[in-house]
């Protein structure tokens, strides 16, 4: 009885180093890749690029320039677009040199103007225009803002105040204007605390109790969908007006998720409508229709249910510079 009590002691023992010694390399790993394998954590942001970094991805190379865009650096000689999004106008799942603004700036190339990635993964519409808000007057001739919708994520990402386990900002209607609730985040917030444990992701990732239970106790909040609808047009409204007072043009696209070519989702639909009855914008890109009209093979362009791959991008790329009124 005695040697059968001091098995079951050692077993127990050493799968508690184990845990202990996997949750230890995960925190060290999310401590430096907050979001995805280029993204830190940020108190305004939730998280943000991290700047003059490069390394080998399954995908090919992933680099940034010193702001820690995915791009090179700022030519102050030429003219300047600049891109934002989340993931899908980033480059998820290709290298450096098959990301649609890759592709835009070669066309680009010839105009004398330069493409800058402000794209980061797991981004909100709030996130964007913080995002621009941050960085648009580092760019002294500006001509086009692209702003990429990912039709099937962003607006959920743009009405809770965690997205992927980790606490980001939220804004909310005050005395009739959108106002942040919840910023600076703290790092040690118990969400991104959650966060930061291997144990804890996997049984939230396969388990939604467990995600909604930590949700639940660490505070986190959603919009509801009307003033979610409302919040998004505010911002919308924001990115426009930030944009125009630079003199430069907005050019809007919405990216349909693989499976809105099975059945469109309601929020690809709610998108396509908002676009086609305002006009804060120089130019409305449906991708989604313009996919439809090309007949191209939709399972090719996607790399997985969201992200474009190399000809997808190349695809985007070009309509988007079909729309540009360049000199």
């Amino acid at each position: 009885m005695k040697s059968r009590g001091l098995y079951i002691f050692v077993i127990t023992a050493s799968i508690i180093c184990a845990i202990v010694v996997y949750e230890i390399i995960y925190y060290r790993f999310s401590c430096v890749n907050w979001h995805d394998p280029n993204t830190q954590f940020d108190p305004d942001l939730g998280w943000g690029p991290i700047p003059n970094r490069h390394i080998e991805d399954q995908w090919g190379g992933i680099t940034s320039n010193s702001l820690g865009f995915r791009s090179e650096e700022i030519n102050p000689a030429k003219g300047h677009v600049i891109v934002l999004g989340d993931s899908v106008a980033w480059g998820y799942g290709v290298g450096d040199n098959e990301t649609m603004p890759y592709f835009l700036n070669r066309r680009l190339n010839a105009y004398n103007c330069q493409v800058s990635n402000l794209a980061v993964s797991g981004y909100g519409i709030d996130q964007y225009y913080l995002f621009l808000k941050r960085h648009i007057d580092k760019f002294e001739n500006l001509k086009y803002v692209v702003l990429v919708i990912c039709t099937d994520l962003d607006f959920d990402e743009t009405i809770n105040d965690t997205r992927y386990g980790k606490r980001k900002p939220l804004h909310v209607f005050k005395d009739g204007e959108i106002a942040l609730s919840n910023v600076p985040i703290r790092k040690f917030d118990i969400r991104n605390l959650f966060s930061l444990s291997l144990t804890l992701n996997v049984l939230s990732k396969r388990f939604k109790a467990v995600d909604d239970f930590l949700n639940h106790i660490s505070g986190a909040k959603t919009l509801d969908k009307e003033q979610g609808e409302r919040l998004v047009r505010a911002l919308l409204k924001r990115i426009y007006d930030i944009t125009t007072e630079r003199n430069a043009g907005l050019i809007v696209v919405t990216v349909p998720a693989e499976n809105d070519f099975v059945e469109k989702t309601e929020r690809l639909v709610w998108f396509q409508d908002y676009f086609l009855s305002k006009r804060d914008y120089a130019r409305y890109i449906d991708f989604y229709d313009e996919l439809k009209r090309s007949g191209e093979d939709t399972e090719e362009l996607y790399v997985d249910p969201w992200h474009l791959g190399r000809d997808g991008n190349e695809l985007l790329a070009a309509s988007i510079f079909k729309g540009m009124i360049l000199n």
